[in-house]
């Protein structure tokens, strides 16, 4: 009788799209199949454990909100917002691998 294959979890998926590159949120849970508040769930709890470090890029937001960012894909904002958060630091995010 053979053991029933091991299913990946939330957490070991997402460190494989950072690990392959994949460079968004949006992107990581369209490869993943996870849904994009579990990717960014993954994210905070790999960051804070560690395993991935978050860096804010010298570039910012651009004052008229999303709608012109740069990261921007298909006329969408890169980030789903309509307009910059109050109270949020605006810019973008890189994400890679902690060295262990």
């Amino acid at each position: 009788m053979s053991a029933a294959p091991a299913t990946r979890g939330p957490l070991s998926l997402v460190l494989a799209e950072v690990r392959a590159g994949t460079p968004t949120v949006a992107g990581i849970a369209l490869r993943s199949g996870l849904d994009e508040s579990v990717v960014r769930a993954a994210v905070d709890h790999l960051v804070r454990s560690g395993r991935i470090e978050s860096r804010e890029l010298s570039i910012g937001c651009p004052p008229s909100g999303c709608g012109g960012c740069a990261s921007a894909t298909d006329g969408a904002p890169g980030c789903g917002l309509p307009a910059p958060v109050p109270g949020r630091r605006p810019g973008l995010v890189t994400l890679t691998l902690s060295r262990r």
